[in-house]
């Protein structure tokens, strides 16, 4: 065998066995949480007991609080995006980030301050399309509409690749977490606490300059100016979460390492996802493992 076929069939051997290794982890991930929805019984917001549990609702924006995806400028209760551009080894990611705004779930009996930091997210909306800026032209209302913009852009070609995931206000959400109830602190005005700290970091510009002139161009652009009160809400509202008002009831990751997710589905959709992506793992395990046999037995 040449140096260079062995040199093939090594790479071979190894993507194949971190093909057959990822898919096992995949599977065992996916029941596992698959059991952990199953196993635990929906709540009213009424009657929760402290604790884990698995409650379903409206996702809503706390009032007096907005919350933007940064690519698409569209209302949500939750985002994640990134932007990646294309080079001579593929797709390199330049940015990205998840939204840690907390938002509110409404079952009817009542209502529950949701924290996503640290959320297993399925979204409702997720979309990816292409262009030749490294920040994407905003959408506007315009033109047949926004879904039919970022429709026409999926399209379109371009070395920048950007992926958009959001959970809208309104959405059905499953929600498996901590719950807890807070209290004995008022719960700051959100719109005008972030108006003051905005104020204050604009008095300092060379601070402002190096956090969010992302193209270092010595003035913030609106993108840019965008992402800076983004960053300004966050930290009011990771302020409102350590300070509750009265008998707020908070939903966060479980300090246990316990699942936390967050999906637009009611709960037997939700394990019935989790059970078809465990079953694709279980498949992508026995032909990667069948595979990597036949290269140990037949090749090497």
């Amino acid at each position: 065998m040449s140096r260079d076929s062995f040199e093939v069939l090594l790479w071979l051997t190894a993507l194949l066995a971190a093909a057959t290794a990822y898919c096992f982890y995949y599977g065992f991930r996916a029941w596992h949480r698959n059991r952990a929805v199953a196993d635990t019984p929906t709540s009213r917001l009424r009657s929760a007991a402290q604790g884990y549990v698995e409650l379903t609702g409206r996702g809503l924006l706390p009032e007096g609080v907005t919350n933007k995806a940064p690519l698409t400028d569209l209302p949500c209760t939750w985002w994640s995006f990134e932007v990646e551009k294309k080079d001579g080894e593929g797709w390199s990611t330049l940015e990205k980030g998840s939204s840690t705004t907390p938002f509110i779930l409404d079952d009817g009996t009542g209502q529950c301050l949701v924290d996503p930091d640290g959320a297993e997210v399925y979204p409702s909306a997720c979309d990816v399309w292409y262009g030749s800026e490294e920040w994407p032209a905003r959408l506007t209302p315009r033109g047949g509409g926004m879904a039919l913009q970022i429709l026409l852009r999926q399209f379109a070609s371009g070395k920048y690749r950007y992926s958009e995931r959001r959970l809208l206000p309104g959405d059905r959400l499953s929600a498996l977490g901590s719950f807890r109830t807070l209290g004995n602190a008022a719960a700051d005005d959100a719109e005008r606490a972030v108006a003051e700290l905005l104020r204050e970091w604009k008095q300092d510009q060379a601070s402002l300059l190096a956090r969010f002139d992302a193209d270092r161009d010595g003035v913030i652009s609106m993108a840019e100016w965008d992402r800076a009160r983004a960053a300004a809400r966050e930290q009011i509202t990771a302020g409102m979460v350590a300070r509750p008002a009265p008998a707020t009831n908070l939903l966060a990751k479980p300090r246990d390492g316990r699942a936390f997710l967050l999906a637009a589905a009611d709960g037997a959709s939700l394990a019935r996802g989790l059970r078809w992506r465990a079953a694709a793992g279980v498949t992508g395990f026995l032909g990667g493992a069948s595979g990597l046999t036949w290269v140990l037995t037949h090749l090497w």
